[in-house]
């Protein structure tokens, strides 16, 4: 039998050399924390039990036989008789010095700790290792598919997405009707609400987290409804006592539009605010920006739906916000009462794609994009086709292409 040694700056490195030179099936005999990284000894060939023996620790007397073969009877009993129950001592001693009756001495935490994240490694290993596996065999099996998965991969769209969107397109089109069909799929999973408030009026309110654009939105969509039928015609209500200077820039360009803006410290003021405001065709509230999952915005969407007539209420999203936290925000808002979403800063994105899938698998519908500071300009009602268009052209105008580790995303187990 003959034995190797390897060595490397981390686990999974040492795991990954020894998986190319040996393959998966090798005998690891010991691994162990070196000074600079992992050592760890291999064996190959015929089985060695005396060299496997050398290499396997024995477990460690216990320290009771030990003190009681080096004295006399009555002294072992004596202590046995001081010693407290099994129960108490296992509430007294820390788990890391317990000795069991077995004869096993547990490891200590940190030992348990690195084996941990040992283990964590060789399992991400082996999942980024399956997910290459399961995409180089659809990509073999399905190349039109394959093709359709890197394009929706370089427009941002995120991976399990992008797969559930293809498994839905014939594979016998041609790659034309293929693509096109895909935009189709898209634009049907990309909800939208046309005008809901430009159109009719009414009371609404704008939430999200803080620096989303949510005051210059709300002064966009006054600013827009008063040029329509007056400024005498719209209200706002400013309620983020979170944001330093949003009451003041609220005001001022209320000075600005002749446009009547009230402030409030807390949602107690609220209701005395609304019927106060009550003749308004359209009242606009700027909430404060609070995360998602802080408590305070969940009082703050109840408050608004418990009112005698409830507000709807719209979550003000960015688009240059990465997917895993726009996912973490509507996820965190899925059981809300929310009328739907507005997209704002599309004009410092530098990819779409991202923002646009965790919406479309929250189910949110988008009501307004805004792309631009100019108020009352840079403002427009949503639409699929020209989100998706404007995700396209900044596809193309990347770049970078998609790496193949991002694809393989979408085969994770």
């Amino acid at each position: 039998m003959k034995v190797r040694r390897y060595f490397a700056s981390s686990m999974r490195n040492a795991l990954e050399m020894i998986r190319q030179e040996q393959g998966p099936d090798v005998l690891i005999l010991s691994n162990r924390r070196v000074e600079g990284g992992f050592e760890l000894l291999t064996a190959e060939g015929d089985v060695d039990p005396k060299l496997i023996e050398k290499f396997t620790p024995k477990a460690k007397p216990r320290v009771q036989e030990v003190l009681d073969d080096a004295e006399p009877a009555a002294a072992a009993q004596a202590r046995v008789d001081a010693a407290p129950s099994p129960a108490a001592a296992a509430r007294e001693t820390p788990v890391g010095q317990r000795h069991f009756r077995d004869g096993v001495l547990w490891t200590n935490q940190e030992t348990i700790t690195q084996m941990q994240g040992e283990l964590a490694n060789i399992k991400a290993l082996l999942q980024q290792q399956l997910s290459g596996i399961a995409w180089h065999d659809f990509e073999s099996r399905s190349p039109e598919r394959s093709r359709l998965l890197r394009l929706l991969a370089k427009a941002g769209i995120a991976p399990q997405l992008a797969r559930q969107i293809v498994a839905d397109v014939p594979e016998h089109l041609d790659h034309q009707q293929a693509w096109r069909r895909t935009l189709a799929i898209l634009a049907a999973r990309l909800r939208v609400r046309q005008d809901p408030v430009l159109s009719g009026g009414g009371r609404f309110a704008l939430c999200g987290a803080t620096g989303v654009g949510k005051t210059t939105l709300t002064a966009k969509l006054a600013a827009r409804y008063a040029l329509a039928h007056g400024s005498d015609k719209v209200a706002l209500i400013s309620a983020d006592d979170q944001r330093l200077g949003a009451h003041q820039q609220l005001k001022i360009f209320g000075r600005l539009a002749g446009i009547a803006v009230h402030t409030i410290r807390n949602l107690h003021e609220l209701p005395d605010c609304l019927s106060l405001l009550r003749d308004k065709p359209l009242l606009l509230i700027d909430s404060p920006g609070f995360p998602p999952d802080d408590p305070r915005f969940q009082e703050l969407v109840a408050t608004l739906g418990n009112q005698t007539r409830p507000i709807p209420t719209y979550l003000v999203l960015s688009a240059t916000t990465d997917y895993p936290s726009i996912a973490r925000i509507t996820g965190a808002v899925a059981n809300e009462r929310l009328a739907g979403c507005m997209l704002t800063k599309l004009d410092e994105a530098a990819i779409l794609g991202p923002a646009l899938s965790a919406i479309m698998e929250s189910g949110l519908p988008v009501a307004y994009m805004s792309a631009g500071q100019h108020v009352p300009d840079d403002l427009e009602q949503a639409s699929a086709k020209a989100l998706l268009q404007r995700m396209l052209s900044l596809a193309a105008a990347a770049p970078l292409r998609a790496e193949a580790a991002v694809i393989e995303q979408a085969f994770a187990i």
